[in-house]
């Protein structure tokens, strides 16, 4: 008889104390882009399934559960972990972060994402244009509703405290190492 794979895990949040129940069989794929707090709350790690990378509905924004034992092998950037931001209305809102152990990291290697029921909301634009009245819409908020919002990782990672605070939307400058804030 094989192995469900199945194990509880509670993890405490500000708002409440919440039970995981994760499923290691690795079945399911989604598309990081299309992830709900629901898969977050039933799954709080995810990998970039890259092995699959070029099966028939598989790309490189494709992404599995991953088990919690795993975590600390995929610091690299290769996961992505359930996270909680509290924006500056006191609004908690769900969403995840992409672990990593590089010295002096900045929020465009940690890539917080914040997720609706609307739709997912990044902050770390790079050169890529972005659409503030678009994304205030998803978050139904002002600036001075959302801007500082701070967040923290839901799990435990290999002795890192994924913890901290975004001041705004980031876009890199033309000379690709200016950061600016946008609000």
């Amino acid at each position: 008889m094989r192995s469900t794979g199945f194990r509880r895990v509670r993890v405490k949040t500000s708002s409440a104390s919440k039970t995981f129940i994760l499923n290691h069989e690795r079945i399911l794929r989604k598309q990081v882009y299309d992830l709900s707090a629901a898969d977050l709350c039933e799954y709080p790690a995810w990998e970039f399934a890259i092995d699959e990378e070029g099966e028939d509905g598989q790309d490189e924004a494709s992404v599995r559960p991953l088990p919690l034992h795993d975590i600390d092998d995929h610091l690299d950037g290769s996961a992505i972990v359930a996270a909680e931001f509290t924006l500056a209305d006191g609004t908690i809102l769900p969403g995840y972060l992409t672990p990593r152990t590089r010295p002096n990291m900045t929020l465009g290697d940690i890539q917080p994402q914040i997720i609706t029921d609307r739709g997912q909301v990044m902050f770390w634009y790079g050169r890529c244009p972005m659409k503030l009245e678009n994304l205030y819409n998803l978050l139904q908020r002002s600036s001075s509703e959302v801007f500082p919002i701070r967040f923290k990782a839901m799990l435990p990672i290999e002795n890192h405290e994924y913890i901290g605070e975004i001041p705004g939307f980031l876009a890199l400058g033309d000379d690709f190492e200016t950061v600016t804030i946008v609000k």
